[in-house]
């Protein structure tokens, strides 16, 4: 069988969290410390905001990712306007002072 994924581990730790407190007296005649769910429950929240704040800056690197891509597009257009704009007006030899290669 696969790894638990995170959903399921947070599925199983609420069932948990839920069955202990329905049978918290038993388990604490039984040495169960009296925090427990507590623990549990503090736990389950912290997990489920954490989970929630990093899918919203999984959301914002997407964005952002596509944003710098789309700049970067743009900048190579511009790159290539220009490089041909130079070669037209400029002789090789000066082509090296725009960081080109002299390749023709």
């Amino acid at each position: 069988m696969g790894r638990v994924t995170f959903a399921q581990s947070l599925t199983d730790a609420r069932l948990m969290a839920d069955a202990v407190k329905a049978n918290e007296e038993k388990l604490l005649a039984n040495g169960m410390p009296k925090d427990t769910v507590e623990v549990l429950e503090s736990a389950i929240a912290d997990l489920s905001k954490l989970d929630t704040e990093q899918e919203k800056l999984k959301a914002e690197l997407k964005a952002k990712t596509a944003s710098l891509e789309a700049r970067s597009a743009d900048l190579a257009q511009v790159m290539t306007a220009t490089r041909q704009r130079v070669k037209l007006v400029f002789d090789k030899e000066q082509w090296k002072e725009f960081g080109i290669q002299a390749r023709r």
